[in-house]
């Protein structure tokens, strides 16, 4: 009998979803396990690459696919009801397992738990391009250990989805009670899990976290992102009224220190604004092609910085995005390192004033053209500074003034400097010119009838000897 059904969802994750089966076909266990993939009418290669793994290993792995766009909740709600297993792992389909032994010991926890019939575990992040960013998430506080509905309520929080095994009962229990039109279905089923169970947690890491810059949790567009966080209270809301005998003093308790963090953030006038910004670099290999968020990379934005870059052979056309808010920059310059000449940007949003750029809109963009250049490492410097009252009109010549202004008390500091370098200039002359006074005098010696006739007849002599 199937002991653990892996279910793995996936909507145009073609870039990663190898990597999570190949994490899931590495389990080593006691018991027998299935793989369930279920595609949600993915529009990328997604389908093509399920389907070659489904054909590998037919006795292990069992495909579906939606027709149509169901969304994550009904999707997940529906593939349950396929699982054969006495327990139910999650995983999607841009995360992955880093531990073979995973599987095996959530078990031998929950059998040991009797408590329990859900379990987590730590895990590390990576970037859309699979580079590090954090590890051991909840063992170094990254984001807040979940461990009660009360904590979770109030914070929002997340158990990491991609690590869970719940018991397939209880999984489809929830599952029933959840709207399938929820806007974070792990949320709440995080919620209905905490009021079910008691979750067991191993220490171990055993997952990778992908943050996909493309979700809905991390758009770019404020006004999605707003709608989330809306609907989201719309959920707390719904869960104080669906379990009013929670204890809602250990919520306030959660809320409140939060409230207060929020509030000294916002008493910092917005200068965090600058904390969690990156530099997005996007790659083309042509004219014809758009820059898109599956061909880029990303660096945490600093006050200055210097980056070497390493461009693919085929690369003709760069996008550097310095930010994603209105920003200025002393200076910023792209240098060929092979060669050691900097390039100029073939286009930019910014005003640009000497080697200073003003991006006075959202989205700061320069593009390169890298169809000329040879060889294909970069380094890319950079130094930003703070504007002040960037919405008045004027701001520019107001800080063009101040640029002035210590430009002066600078030319002043080196005036001294200046009568030193004159005057030894005037000195340098000066024994110059008394040098080549004594030369035409030695020469003109050197030269005369009275030094010459002596020095013929002293070298006479000395040949007589």
């Amino acid at each position: 009998m199937v002991k653990v059904s892996i279910i793995c969802t996936n909507y145009n994750k073609g870039s990663w979803i190898g990597e999570a089966i190949d994490s899931f076909l590495k389990q080593e266990t006691s018991f027998p396990y299935e793989i369930i993939i279920v595609d949600d009418a993915s529009t990328d290669h997604s389908v093509h690459i399920i389907k070659t793994y489904q054909k590998q290993y037919p006795d292990l792995i069992r495909a579906f696919f939606n027709q149509e766009n169901q969304g994550i909740t009904k999707t997940w709600s529906d593939i349950c009801k396929k699982a054969r297993g006495q327990y139910i792992a999650r995983c999607d389909g841009d995360d992955y397992w880093i531990d073979p032994f995973k599987l095996q010991k959530q078990i031998d926890l929950l059998e040991t738990s009797p408590e329990s019939k859900w379990s987590n575990t730590d895990f590390d992040m990576v970037d859309s391009k699979g580079n590090i960013i954090h590890k051991d998430v909840l063992k170094n506080n990254i984001i807040p250990f979940m461990d009660s509905y009360e904590k979770m309520l109030a914070l929002k929080g997340m158990t990491m989805a991609s690590t869970w095994l719940v018991e397939t009962k209880l999984m489809l229990e929830i599952n029933d009670r959840i709207n399938k039109d929820a806007v974070d279905d792990t949320f709440n089923i995080q919620l209905e899990l905490f009021k079910k169970t008691k979750l067991a947690f191993l220490r171990d890491s055993t997952t990778v976290y992908r943050m996909d810059a493309e979700s809905d949790s991390r758009s770019k567009d404020s006004e999605k992102l707003a709608q989330r966080f809306d609907r989201l209270l719309e959920t707390q809301l719904e869960y104080i009224e669906k379990y009013p005998d929670s204890d809602y003093k250990k919520v306030l308790e959660y809320l409140l220190p939060k409230h207060n963090d929020f509030e000294k953030v916002l008493a910092q006038d917005g200068k965090n604004v600058w904390d969690n910004q990156q530099i997005t670099i996007y790659l083309a290999k042509g004219d014809d092609q758009e820059f898109s968020e599956e061909n880029c990379f990303q660096f945490p934005l600093q006050h200055s910085g210097n980056i070497q870059l390493t461009f693919p052979e085929n690369i003709r056309k760069i996008r550097i995005d310095l930010s994603e808010i209105p920003s200025y920059y002393r200076q910023v310059s792209l240098v060929n390192t092979t060669v050691n000449t900097e390039l100029l940007p073939t286009w930019t949003n910014a005003k640009v004033f000497g080697y200073s750029y003003y991006f006075i809109a959202p989205d700061p963009q320069m593009i390169y053209d890298l169809t000329a250049q040879e060889g294909q490492d970069f380094k890319l410097t950079y130094e930003w500074f703070n504007v002040d009252r960037p919405s008045q009109p004027d701001f520019l010549a107001n800080h063009l003034v101040k640029e002035l202004d210590q430009k002066k008390v600078e030319l002043k500091m080196l005036s001294p400097y200046k009568y030193q370098y004159q005057k030894v200039v005037a000195e340098r002359d000066l024994y110059l010119e008394q040098l080549n006074e004594m030369v035409v005098r030695y020469n003109s010696v050197t030269h005369s009838r009275r030094w010459t006739i002596p020095t013929k007849i002293i070298n006479l002599f000395r040949r007589k000897k």
